[in-house]
């Protein structure tokens, strides 16, 4: 049989399908116009709570396709420390997943300095997603473990290397891809790990927190414009609410 030839000369992005996913968290996918999408790389940066979101999304992306999942397993680069697997077990029974089926799809390879990181990056990713069928890849605090043990030029070098690695892994496979990454100290608003980290993800998250509500700002994507909302954290006092209180609980969004 012959091969099918390859599609060339010029396309219109229409051609293009998008897949979206929905993360399991109202605001967020309303945010982002749907949930999050393949062939992108999203960026979250801000304090570390965010990476509570990402314990939602690894559980979230096991349901069916039918209920906005992926029936997909996860991949995670744990280089943050912020994995834990007692999250994943009370998600998943809010979900009405099997909490043995949801730990059993989590991939997770933790890095405890700069070097391990690069390596699982560069040398391994590939490995893992030849191996594990996984649509949703994360790499927590991807410069976190470089700015502790002091960021110097070859690690801003390194961080380079490994964001333009995960850009193009992410667009040669159609993944879901989630990085996270602190907030710059020289600016509130950008991400810390330098120019290639910030240039090479497509979808730019700010999370902050108060005592009451998260707040997530859409600050770069390649379709809609500068645009915040936030959900409740907490209930009010002396009341029970039920779970879609906080899965839910958005603001209208607003644009910049």
């Amino acid at each position: 049989m012959p091969e099918t030839p390859l599609r060339t000369g010029f396309h219109t992005a229409d051609e293009f399908v998008n897949v979206k996913t929905k993360s399991g968290i109202k605001a967020l996918d309303s945010l982002l116009g749907g949930g999050l999408e393949s062939g992108l790389v999203h960026l979250f940066y801000g304090e570390r709570a965010l990476h509570d979101d990402f314990h939602r999304i690894a559980v979230r992306v096991q349901t069916s396709k039918e209920s906005g999942g992926l029936n997909s397993p996860t991949i995670i680069i744990d280089s943050a420390n912020i994995i834990k697997l007692e999250k994943f077990t009370q998600l998943a029974d809010e979900y009405n997943l099997d909490p043995e089926t949801v730990l059993d799809n989590i991939y997770i390879s933790r890095a405890f300095n700069s070097s391990q990181t690069y390596d699982l990056v560069m040398n391994q990713l590939d490995g893992f997603l030849d191996m594990i069928p996984a649509k949703v890849l994360m790499v927590t605090g991807l410069p976190q473990l470089y700015l502790e043990e002091g960021l110097k030029g070859e690690g801003l070098q390194e961080i380079s290397h490994m964001a333009s690695k995960i850009s193009t892994l992410t667009l040669k496979r159609d993944t879901f891809t989630l990085v996270s990454a602190s907030v710059s100290k020289r600016s509130v608003s950008r991400p810390e790990g330098g120019r290639t980290l910030a240039g090479t993800a497509q979808v730019h998250i700010l999370i902050s927190d108060s005592k009451s509500r998260r707040t997530y700002t859409l600050a770069k994507h390649p379709q809609y414009p500068v645009r915040r909302t936030n959900r409740s954290m907490t209930a009010p006092s002396g009341s029970t609410l039920p779970l879609s209180y906080f899965l839910g609980g958005e603001e209208e969004l607003r644009e910049d």
